[in-house]
């Protein structure tokens, strides 16, 4: 019956992730991909470029010239990466625990925080690459647990599944690089160096197959996004983690109790997990039996992909100037640090210290659980939150382009992408493609403008404000001698 509550979360959360993908706007990152490389000839599906994720985009590709353009066919791939990532975090909780209080809220803390789960809706190439990469990790336990497929096949399917996850996102070049080595090293030390061509070529085919072409071509200027620290690193998945707890809730008290503990509750996590730790140790838990000192080997590996990934970031860092991952492109760390801090909950402690460290850690999976399903939102998405409404206002456009006959609409840049976007899956308006630059263009009779940042565009042009959004700054606007009725 247990087992019931876990399908039945793991089913939602793919009914979730499907019902944003079909209601939330697109945002201007996710336009850009259909629009720079996946609308226009085939060829400019291996463009070199930081936006283009290369798998992602010829599945987009795929998708939309089999089904039409729309909101659910360019996120399609998104979808499909978070299908396999629930199961592949189903598998791994079962293999982790068998106790249902903390695997139930291990699974919830994988899938339903908020910050993954944006990046499984959204058209990029995050959630194929997470997909994969968590697949790779999770094939040594499937050929341990049900003792097939071979070790051969099991390492080719490895390898497969890295490739795939950089071809999917190139900036997880480095994490994929160390959780091979880690894969590697765990055949090698059961079959020999012969077992090692298993592990190379199926990754490495597929990888120069797909995107060798976008490496080999590949331009320093592209590699303009991250941080400059390890702190801000750790600051930019923190923040999205934690945000934003639905306001509908603001007067319950579950509501106020979260908000209260919020600052609180990771770094309560990591001393809990690192006192654990050391009382395991001395007590000599993770000696106790063969599937605890498998687990203490899982946790291990898991560091030491996470430590590998984060030191050659740091190192090409302040060698060559590459910037550190931050925020979306540090997105594996999420899970990694999370199955981690499920495996040190997950042994059962033999001292009286030890099993109060252990309920600790329960309760607290079990509040961050609660804090994530609070945070479950079906409009937008924490990074491009001012994109939430563009999807309502080109209705509009297209109501003054049938009515009107205006053609030429200004718009800020914000905006001019998502907007076009919606302007090439409809094919019914004769609007023009937008343009924008720092500023709108003047002498256009319609604006769709942000109305704090263009607050003095508006002013200087007179125009008057038409629509208004009910949850972000988007605003409508017009010149009055245009005498436009479309909003009459």
């Amino acid at each position: 019956m247990r087992r019931v509550f876990l399908i039945l979360a793991a089913l939602f959360a793919v009914f979730w992730a499907i019902l944003r993908a079909c209601v939330q706007s697109i945002t201007i990152d996710e336009a850009d991909t259909y629009l720079l490389f996946v609308g226009r000839s085939a060829w400019f599906i291996w463009y070199p470029s930081s936006n283009n994720h290369v798998l992602n985009s010829l599945l987009m590709w795929i998708t939309t010239c089999l089904l039409g353009t729309s909101s659910i066919t360019v996120r399609a791939p998104a979808i499909l990466g978070a299908v396999l990532y629930i199961c592949v975090c189903y598998f791994l909780c079962e293999c982790i625990t068998s106790e249902f209080n903390l695997r139930l809220p291990l699974f919830i803390c994988l899938t339903y925080n908020p910050f993954i789960f944006d990046f499984m809706v959204a058209a990029r190439g995050y959630s194929l690459a997470l997909a994969f990469l968590m697949a790779a990790i999770a094939v040594p336990l499937w050929h341990r647990e049900k003792e097939t497929p071979s070790l051969p096949k099991s390492c080719a399917l490895a390898s497969l599944f890295l490739g795939l996850s950089f071809s999917a996102n190139f900036s997880f070049a480095f994490v994929d690089a160390a959780a091979f080595l880690a894969i590697a090293i765990w055949a090698f030390q059961r079959r020999g160096v012969q077992i090692l061509a298993a592990c190379v070529l199926p990754g490495l085919l597929v990888a120069l197959l797909i995107c060798g072409y976008a490496v080999l071509h590949w331009q320093k200027r592209e590699l303009w996004y991250g941080a400059t620290s390890l702190s801000q690193m750790a600051r930019s998945i923190v923040q999205p983690s934690l945000f934003q707890l639905d306001p509908r809730f603001a007067r319950a008290g579950l509501y106020q109790a979260m908000s209260y503990l919020k600052p609180v509750l990771l770094p309560l996590l990591g001393a809990l997990c690192a006192c654990q730790l050391l009382v395991t140790r001395v007590d000599g838990s993770w000696l106790r039996d063969a599937r605890v000192r498998r687990l203490g080997r899982l946790a291990s590996a898991l560091t030491a992909i996470a430590a590998m990934a984060i030191f050659t970031h740091w190192v090409g860092f302040r060698l060559f100037g590459l910037l550190l991952p931050m925020g979306r492109t540090a997105i594996y760390l999420v899970p990694l640090f999370t199955l981690i801090a499920g495996i040190i909950a997950a042994v059962p402690a033999r001292s009286w210290a030890g099993m109060w460290f252990h309920r600790g850690l329960i309760a607290v999976f079990f509040t961050l659980a609660c804090y994530f399903l609070l945070c479950l939102r079906l409009t937008y998405f924490e990074e491009w939150r001012w994109d939430a409404e563009v999807k309502d206002v080109y209705p509009l456009l297209a109501r003054y382009n049938h009515l009107d006959g205006v053609t030429d609409i200004g718009c800020s840049w914000y905006y001019t992408s998502s907007l076009n976007f919606y302007r090439e899956a409809s094919g019914r308006e004769t609007i023009e493609e937008m343009k924008s630059g720092a500023e709108p263009i003047p002498g256009k009779p319609v604006y769709v403008l942000h109305s704090v940042l263009d607050s003095e565009f508006i002013n200087r042009e007179g125009l008057a404000i038409v629509y208004r959004g009910a949850a972000t700054d988007i605003v409508v606007a017009v010149r009055p001698e245009a005498r436009l009725g479309g909003l009459r």
